[in-house]
């Protein structure tokens, strides 16, 4: 029964999780929706998609500079509130400028991705001055299940209001849902970073630049076996998890000619099925590696990638094909936690806090750097080839490509003592 027991910390994070999840939920459903109605090209979809990859890669340096070196409470409330002033923004110009939609909704992505990728990074670092090491996969867990819950009734109430408002008007919509969050993060409380040992060297030491900054986090990864291989074979598993992204809305809303109330009900099964695994991740305990469950998760995606292309060739009518979508979303969400989770635990425990910010902002950007190759690449070929073929020859590259890693890993003995793996060379970066 303890384990139900919220902390107050633990409910201000949940609130903050959903408040933000559930508001551009709602935003990112209308926006997808309304690029494909209006062009009915997956391609163009695409190319919409790679905008927040792109933006992740440029910030990289900046982001992980700034999280490493200043208040994290003040990094938050300042993505909030540019996050509300670039919503205001898009809701003016796209009522005086209905016909430039595509370049406004490119540059509202572009302004969201500046801010989401400060606030994501700086709250993940956070977490280590929020709760106890012990607590971590619990609330890790918990965080995950309510992003799942938001999401879950966004594209629902998303795929409503589409069809009573505006595009801009979720903008509007959304900008209420950050002020919630915006009182909340005021409202948290942080312990006392750990600093690293002060010394009549040290202090006289100049502040880092952006730059020294980056570099050292490129060492100190370049230094770690095990999480350099994780987070450049996690750019390539992206590259493939592409073809899922563009693919499932194409054919949904293309293909088989699902409603806007059926493909709203088909992408909440997955949100379905986070919100089920990050509920039974948070009241048990992980026993093995956590780098082996999750690559046993990946093996159970390329299976789900390849399941997806199945109802283009059954003919199904409309009503079965969104129950057969939030049965495979669903246990597509539940894959997913299972892959992210223990390795977010896993990394937020071992890396030190005064490094968290770079490397954290690295890892979200290598593993996203293939995702707008795939995008295109994949865009291109859901207008030119089957579904089915697309999602099956993926499905078995994907297996192919973890099977190979996981030989990596085994064949370096990298996965034999978790506790020794990623610290091995902080007293050489200090120095």
């Amino acid at each position: 029964m303890n384990k139900l027991k919220l902390s107050a910390q633990t409910v201000k994070l949940l609130i903050i999780k959903f408040a933000g999840t559930f508001g551009s939920g709602m935003l990112s459903f209308a926006i997808g929706l309304y690029i494909l109605h209006r062009t009915g090209s997956a391609l163009s979809m695409g190319v919409s998609l790679i905008t927040g990859p792109l933006v992740s890669l440029v910030l990289t340096p900046f982001v992980g500079y700034v999280v490493d070196n200043f208040n994290h409470r003040f990094i938050m409330i300042i993505a909030q509130i540019a996050t509300s002033f670039g919503l205001l923004l898009f809701g003016f110009s796209f009522q005086l400028w209905p016909a430039q939609y595509y370049p406004e909704l490119i540059v509202l992505m572009i302004v969201l991705q500046i801010t989401d990728n400060f606030l994501s990074t700086t709250l993940t670092a956070s977490l280590v001055q929020l709760f106890k090491n012990e607590e971590l996969q619990r609330v890790n867990s918990l965080n995950q299940s309510m992003s799942s819950l938001a999401a879950f009734l966004a594209p629902i109430i998303g795929a409503l209001v589409y069809t009573l408002v505006a595009i801009n008007v979720f903008a509007y919509i959304e900008i209420g849902f950050e002020v919630i969050a915006l009182f909340t993060i005021a409202g948290l409380r942080f312990k006392p970073t750990i600093q690293p040992d002060v010394t009549p060297e040290t202090t006289a030491k100049p502040a880092e630049t952006v730059w020294q900054n980056f570099r050292t986090g490129l060492q100190y990864l370049n230094h770690q076996s095990l999480l350099r291989i994780l987070v450049i074979s996690a750019a390539t598993i992206n590259f493939f998890f592409s073809a899922l992204n563009v693919g499932e809305p194409y054919l949904l809303v293309t293909t088989l000619k699902l409603s806007n109330a059926q493909y709203g009900l088909t992408d909440s099964g997955f949100a379905v099925g986070m919100f089920v695994g990050g509920i039974l991740l948070s009241l048990i305990t992980l026993k093995r590696h956590p780098v082996i469950i999750s690559y046993l998760g990946i093996i159970a995606l390329s299976v789900i990638i390849i399941l997806a292309g199945v109802p283009e060739i059954l003919g199904l009518s409309a009503d079965l094909n969104a129950i057969y979508f939030i049965l495979l979303n669903m246990l597509n969400g539940i894959t997913l936690v299972v892959i992210n989770t223990p390795l977010n635990t896993f990394m937020q425990q071992l890396i030190p806090q005064n490094m968290q910010g770079r490397i954290f902002s690295l890892q979200s950007t290598i593993s996203m750097l293939l995702m707008p190759l795939g995008t295109l690449v994949f865009g291109y070929l859901f207008d030119q080839l089957s579904a089915l073929t697309i999602f099956a020859v993926t499905g078995c590259l994907l297996i192919a490509w973890i099977f190979i890693i996981i030989l990596i890993l085994t064949k370096q003995k990298l996965l034999e003592k978790p506790e020794n793996i990623i610290l091995t060379q902080e007293t050489t970066l200090k120095s």
